[in-house]
């Protein structure tokens, strides 16, 4: 399921946002931004986005990676220490534009995480019958300290927009 990370500009709801291709939902990709934004980047929110924006993500991963998987050399990927498994920058499309609240998501997006232009706070929200659904902010210290149990609270208020629809 794929994801989009990124951020929005100052004082909208206009975001420019990279891909991430693997394990998209809250459950992986919160806990691993979060171990990339205090191992890799030092808890620097900034340098961390900017980062991420700087190519298309096949997946996000805090890990060094073995020798093996480096020496696989697959065209399409590049291994990013800390951070994760890359699209080469030659094969990354330009960053995707839109307008949250107006634009839907592309058919397969299924997360988009998004930071304020200051970095104060994360935005998470879900696709979900052709819009996106703002499901949680997390505001700086709330994100400094985020524990296992908010990472599942954000996923069950994404159960809930599913268990709306069947009872419909």
């Amino acid at each position: 399921m794929r994801a989009l990370v990124g951020q929005f500009a100052p004082g909208s709801r206009w975001y420019r946002a990279r891909p991430v291709e693997l394990e998209g939902q809250p459950s992986w990709t919160l806990g691993q931004m979060r171990a990339i934004w205090a191992r890799t980047f030092g808890r620097d929110t900034g340098r961390m986005v900017e980062a991420l924006l700087h190519r298309d993500w096949s997946q996000l991963a805090c890990v060094p990676w073995p020798a093996e998987a480096v020496a696989e050399r697959r065209p399409e990927w590049a291994y990013v220490v800390g951070m994760g498994r890359a699209v080469r920058p030659e094969a990354s499309g330009s960053a995707v534009v839109g307008q949250m609240g107006v634009d839907g998501p592309a058919d397969d997006d299924g997360w988009a995480y998004l930071w304020e232009a200051k970095f104060g706070a994360l935005h998470v929200y879900a696709a979900h019958r052709g819009r996106w659904h703002h499901l949680a902010t997390l505001p700086a210290d709330v994100w400094a300290g985020m524990t296992e149990q908010l990472v599942i609270d954000v996923e069950a208020r994404f159960s809930w927009l599913e268990r709306e629809e069947k009872a419909a």
